[in-house]
């Protein structure tokens, strides 16, 4: 583990405290877990967002009609 120093307005650390409390974690335990998600997240809709823009015109049209074919099956 490394150790980062973070600064954070008064409010955003007084919800971190409550909600580390209510799921009987300390501060630094509960913030460790909602970095982690959140790069995690983060990283995930980045890849999203760079296949998204790699999309030509007609592989966004044979998406689409996958999606539309797949919709249909669901009924």
């Amino acid at each position: 583990m490394e150790r980062i120093n973070l600064n954070v307005p008064g409010d955003v650390r007084k919800r971190l405290r409550t909600m580390a409390k209510r799921a009987g974690r300390t501060e630094g335990e509960y913030a460790r877990t909602l970095l982690v998600s959140a790069l995690t997240r983060e990283e995930r809709e980045e890849t999203y967002r760079q296949f998204a823009e790699s999309y030509t015109p007609e592989m966004r049209a044979r998406t689409l009609a996958m999606l539309k074919a797949f919709e249909q099956l669901d009924g």
